[in-house]
């Protein structure tokens, strides 16, 4: 057997000794910026040693594997204080996710978040200890013996269930199960903060017992971390939930969960989003419909939802059955009916009103119909988790040779769209087959390339989102990035060949003969609910003054010039913009800072001095003023406004 392995690295291959740990293989790599490694393509820990020939790369510490080693570093540097701090605690599991860390605890007494800044200093404190962390692997019988020792009966649990053999890292006197990998020591984590506390079930199910979650992030350098926690308190302060209710758009009530109530500043922003959609769709050739809000439940088992997607459905027994029960069994599709949570089967009856030849297609019909999903109580999240929505929504019925063609239309309209509303930096991925699906794995190959075909075709660049597509069909993901940074998935452009199957749609051909369709599913803002929750907190909820509910509020200075700051406001009226005249006899000081929390882009301001000349003075939501201005000139101004065509 050979002493030696051939390492590669950077494309130059070299022999080591056979054990050589993989730090050493990346000496000329500084400390501070590596913390882990990739051998082969499987992130491992700096101190693994080589035993085969092995392609290495170094992971640094702002890369996104590199901060992933960090924030579970982390996470386990906040179990070992919490239970130097409160003995007795058990921990459970402990992962990484979006933006930081969390793990879950069972301690005698549920955390608060005046627990935290205790925590925080004990974690400072085993960070400049620079433990020394270790990985060994045990066989099971002898995890199980270590962690019952130490009265961890969740750790003992996960052990039964994992296989053999175990690894376990250890710093200081401490240790956790896992799988790695961690940094080298306990100094590498400097830049961390917990942020919250919230109850939470073991293993998610409300049966099981109540546990303690505490929330954190942790990033590679302090600015880092410093600039995450800025947008964090931007994004507090832009929370679509707060502004929504500062601005009287919409109210949210437990008598309907998930479904917001609209006010009449929200439906001028909800009704201008579709207004602007129902332009597009002249330009691009798309008829509008409407279809029932309830349909028979055979019509889901024929496209699919029944199967995978009943969990979600609101369901209703037939009113004419003797037994006004719900079934939903695998065979309850005979009876009943359901709420649609999508629009795309009840658009297969529109295209089957009338025998269709090639020369009609394609076909595009759209609609803004309400849709209804039972989300779990746990997951609604004000406008951007909801029950109740409305999509700009369009199904596209074409022949094969118009795949390409339709695709590529419609990222033309996304692009138009996203531009108008002030999004940059679109993303593009191409959602492949789900492990749960309908239809051959040939067909879905054949549709994966058609979009990757149709992407190509249109010079975007995209990535691949393996085992994301819709149970039906692959899909085009487009996202946006907003103000704070975050990306938003909003678009979809989705290939079917299977509803057109199931509800065995035809068209006649060139030849006389009859042929299948293909099915584009597609939207654009997506859910109008959520795209109003992201847009708001995009712009603060500064919306560029097309979209603005209050256009612009007139501010009287006295009850002198009240006549005149009601003419002005009747003036605006009567020019198509949406005004309104505080006449109240509060301070202009007052005035203002109400209109602002409102977010009102035009605040005019009228004295005697304006009465008398019959001018206004403008004073803009973003902080800039100006002089008097005749109202001519005012109306001038507000007409030069941007308006989407």
């Amino acid at each position: 057997m050979s002493s030696e392995v051939t390492v590669t690295l950077g494309g130059e291959s070299r022999v080591v000794p056979i054990g050589t740990i993989v730090r050493d293989v990346l000496k000329d790599v500084p400390s501070r910026d590596l913390v882990a490694a990739r051998v082969d393509g499987k992130v491992v820990d700096l101190t693994r040693k080589l035993d085969h020939d092995a392609s290495v790369e170094p992971i640094l510490a702002e890369s996104v594997e590199g901060l992933d080693v960090i924030r579970h570093s982390t996470a386990h540097l906040m179990a070992m204080a919490v239970q130097s701090l409160y003995p007795g605690t058990q921990v459970t599991i402990g992962p990484v996710i979006e933006d930081g860390f969390f793990y879950d605890f069972a301690p005698a007494t549920p955390f608060t978040l005046e627990d935290l800044p205790k925590i925080e200093a004990k974690m400072r404190e085993l960070s400049k200890a620079d433990h020394k962390i270790t990985r060994t692997e045990v066989p099971r019988e002898e995890a199980v013996q270590k962690f019952s020792a130490m009265g961890e009966k969740y750790k003992v649990e996960i052990i039964n269930e994992a296989e053999d053999p175990i690894s376990i890292y250890s710093q200081g006197d401490w240790m956790d199960l896992c799988r790695g990998p961690h940094v080298p020591s306990t100094r590498y984590l400097k830049a961390f903060k917990l942020t919250s506390v919230a109850g939470a079930y073991w293993r998610g199910d409300e049966h099981n017992a109540m546990l303690s979650r505490i929330y954190g992030t942790a990033f590679a350098s302090k600015e880092a971390l410093e600039e995450h926690l800025k947008l964090v308190e931007l994004a507090r302060q832009r929370d679509h939930r707060k502004l929504g209710r500062e601005m009287g758009l919409y109210i949210f009530d437990p008598i309907s969960p998930g479904s917001p109530f609209y006010l009449p500043k929200g439906v001028i922003i909800f009704n201008a989003l579709i207004d602007y959609m129902r332009r597009m769709y002249r330009r691009y050739g798309f008829d509008e419909v409407v279809t029932p809000l309830i349909f028979k439940n055979e019509m889901f088992n024929t496209s699919g939802h029944w199967e995978n997607f009943r969990e979600n459905m609101f369901l209703s027994p037939d009113p004419e059955s003797e037994t006004h029960t719900v079934d939903t069994s695998p065979e309850g599709w005979r009876s009943g009916y359901g709420v649609k949570p999508m629009n795309c089967p009840g658009h297969t009856y529109v295209y089957r009103a009338e025998k269709r030849s090639y020369r009609d297609l394609p076909l595009r019909f759209a609609e803004f119909s309400r849709l209804h999903r039972a989300e779990r109580s746990g997951t609604l999240h004000g406008l951007m988790r909801v029950r109740a929505m409305s999509q700009d929504d369009a199904h596209i019925f074409c022949r094969e040779d118009q795949i390409e063609d339709e695709v590529a239309m419609n990222l033309e309209m996304v692009r138009d769209v996203y531009g108008a509303l002030g999004f940059e930096g679109v993303e593009f991925k191409l959602a492949t087959m789900p492990d749960k699906h309908l239809g051959t794995e040939q067909q879905w190959q054949m549709a994966e390339a058609k979009l990757a075909n149709a992407i190509k075709r249109n010079e975007i660049a995209f990535e691949i989102n393996p085992k994301e597509g819709a149970f039906y069909g692959p899909k085009i993901e487009i996202y946006v990035s907003d103000a704070l940074k975050r990306k938003w998935q909003v678009a979809t452009i989705q290939l079917d060949y299977n509803m057109p199957e199931g509800f065995d749609l035809t068209y006649t051909n060139s030849s006389g003969a009859e042929e299948r369709p293909v099915m584009i599913h597609r939207a654009i803002l997506g859910s109008l609910e959520r795209f109003i929750g992201v847009l708001i907190e995009h712009t603060g909820g500064v919306l560029p003054l097309w979209l603005a509910p209050e256009q612009v509020r007139v501010l009287s200075l006295s009850e002198k010039v009240e006549d005149y700051a009601k003419e002005v406001a009747d003036i605006l009226k009567r020019e198509g913009f949406r005004a309104h005249a505080d006449i109240r006899n509060e301070k202009l000081g007052f005035k203002v800072r109400e209109a602002e929390l409102a977010k009102v882009p035009y605040m005019i301001v009228v004295g005697e001095r304006e009465a008398a000349d019959r001018s206004v003075s403008l004073r803009l939501l973003r902080g800039e003023k100006s002089n008097a201005m005749p109202l001519t000139a005012l109306l001038e101004k507000l007409k030069q406004e941007p308006v989407p065509a």
